[in-house]
């Protein structure tokens, strides 16, 4: 875990930050057979309404690929595929092989929790594992808890680019979840501003995101 060199993670709790949730929109797949009778189905995306330079754009489908625009996409190691080259002003396309039942178009910041375990024993001792992704080309400053501003558990970490790292918290809630809120909060670096990621999540000790189409 690294050390923050301007603000710590407590004194980021007095910024006034922008907060960022995740979104999460259910698409429809539209079925179709193509000449030789293989079955794949269409979805279109709207302009993103965010700048795809400053939010993570990802289709939750169960599928070994999928064709952007045309363009073949694997799944990323969680298994969600990456839409990294939306055009920031026209609708995509996305072709699915098979006829899936639904996907999911999944937005998040650059540097978010992509995963979660939690444990909570009795006397509320909780021990947890946040997986935060930074998908930006920068090296990152960040501090993440799992509770309340008044009542929570806290660590600071340094992330490289385009690298996956675990967080672990271990400590005592006088309110334990769940529900279990998760916050990352992001340090201003060259390519964009600071930020807080919130996430509320239910009993389930293991984050279901990324769980489809996994290679």
């Amino acid at each position: 875990m690294g050390v923050l060199p301007a603000l710590t993670g407590l004194a980021w709790a007095a910024v006034a930050l922008p907060v960022i949730e995740e979104s999460v929109t259910r698409l429809q797949p539209v079925p179709a057979v193509d000449l030789s009778f293989e079955r794949f189905a269409v979805v279109t995306l709207p302009p993103p309404a965010r700048p795809p330079e400053h939010a993570l754009y990802r289709l939750r489908v169960a599928a070994p690929r999928i064709w952007l625009d045309g363009s073949p996409l694997s799944p990323n190691p969680e298994g969600d595929f990456d839409l990294l080259n939306l055009h920031p002003k026209r609708p995509a396309r996305v072709t699915i092989p098979g006829w899936p039942a639904d996907a999911m178009l999944v937005v998040t910041p650059r540097v978010f929790i992509s995963q979660h375990e939690i444990e909570a024993k009795p006397g509320g001792r909780v021990r947890a594992i946040l997986t935060i992704r930074n998908s930006l080309e920068n090296t990152v400053n960040i501090y993440v808890t799992l509770g309340t501003d008044e009542d929570r558990l806290g660590a600071d970490a340094t992330v490289p680019p385009g690298y996956t790292q675990t967080v672990r918290l271990e400590g005592i809630l006088r309110h334990p979840g769940p529900p279990w809120r998760l916050m990352l909060e992001k340090q201003e670096e060259a390519m964009e501003g600071a930020y807080q990621f919130v996430k509320t999540v239910g009993a389930t000790t293991v984050s279901p995101v990324n769980s489809y189409g996994k290679p």
